[in-house]
């Protein structure tokens, strides 16, 4: 389990490396290391501390995921080495931020104000810009015209609907499980999902019991909810996506890119609630024929009248599923990723991945 920033990296990275010779930089203790890997611990420093690093290697390509603040660096050096930069923005963050620090004041201005400088920066200067969905790349297109989508995508072969998760909703009157995906820490902006959990639980229908995924720092003593802690083995976290009845996405917040936490259970034929909120960037979803959105003060009812309808669930799951085939797969998105790759650098053969 992670979030959905490094999975994408961890997943665009697994791809790539199919292809080329490929390096991975990331942020991370000794403990994290693993074979054509370069981990650099956390701390202040991070640009003076991607400097060796990067010139340890001689990359053609650096392939920079959403980070920000380490483009600075990764701009200085292809000065020096001349290796072309790809940009994957993941989010407009300075709208996102603008969302959540509004009622912050001066101080929540500025923050905005450096944040959209450091990405109008970052994409303008860029060799290309990779985006996630059609609104982040409307809103950076008129910084750089070498801009493409790539959307974000799971791996449909290892997230897949489980005959086993088929037969635990053969009874559409049984008690129901409802999953809350983490990780959940200390000033993680998810944590509205808990806090709708906490406030809401005896609203919803005594049948349903709930599951929080991942890594919890909040959790409550409560008979309905259970905890699974930090998952380390892949394949246990797939089975638990895939026996859940349905995950719940009470997001409050646009986050301007598809969320992974949305992807990987309609993949595995499970249907997701959320808001509005939650659906922005969501380019080729179609609620209530493979996701069901309401309005947050809505969201209790809409799953206490619609877990227990069998049929309209299992269609909303088979739905879900075919939309990651057509459009979220790591099929189809992995040809579009190698072709952008080979127009931006035709040569390359060594790339790092942030």
């Amino acid at each position: 389990m992670n979030e959905g920033t490094s999975l994408r990296t961890k997943r665009v990275f697994e791809l790539l490396q199919k292809k080329y010779d490929c390096t991975l930089i990331a942020r991370g203790t000794l403990d994290d290391k693993s074979g054509n890997a370069e981990i650099i611990r956390p701390s202040k420093f991070w640009n003076l501390q991607l400097i060796p690093v990067v010139l340890r290697h001689q990359f053609d390509l650096i392939y920079v995921a959403s980070d920000f603040w380490g483009f600075f660096t990764y701009l200085a050096l292809a000065r020096l080495r001349t290796f072309k930069i790809v940009l994957e923005v993941h989010g407009v963050y300075s709208l996102e931020r603008e969302d959540r620090l509004s009622g912050l004041g001066l101080i929540g201005k500025i923050r905005m104000r450096m944040g959209e400088w450091r990405e109008k920066f970052a994409v303008k200067h860029a060799d290309c810009v990779i985006a996630l969905a059609e609104d982040i790349y409307r809103c950076y297109g008129r910084l750089n015209k070498c801009i493409f989508i790539v959307d974000n995508f799971v791996d449909e072969e290892q997230f897949r609907p489980q005959k086993k998760a088929e037969e635990q909703r053969s009874d559409g009157k049984e008690k129901k499980t409802v999953g809350l995906i983490g990780p959940f820490y200390q000033n993680n902006v998810n944590n509205y999902f808990l806090d709708f959990l906490y406030q809401n639980v005896h609203r919803f229908d005594a049948r349903i019991n709930f599951i929080v995924i991942g890594l919890c720092d909040c959790k409550i003593a409560n008979e309905r909810i259970s905890y699974t802690g930090y998952i380390s083995d892949f394949q246990d976290y797939v089975d638990e996506l895939a026996h859940l009845d349905a995950v719940l996405v009470p997001a409050k917040f646009s986050s301007f890119g598809a969320l992974t936490k949305v992807l990987e259970p309609m993949a595995c034929a499970v249907p997701v609630f959320t808001t509005p909120a939650g659906l922005v960037s969501f380019d080729h979803v179609t609620p209530g024929e493979d996701i069901l959105v309401c309005d947050e003060s809505e969201l209790v009812t809409k799953v206490n009248g619609s877990l227990f309808d069998l049929s309209f669930m299992e269609r909303v799951g088979k739905n879900a599923r075919c939309t990651i085939e057509k459009y979220y797969s790591e099929t189809l998105n992995s040809d579009k990723l190698i072709a952008v790759i080979e127009r931006v650098c035709p040569e390359s053969s060594r790339i790092s991945g942030i």
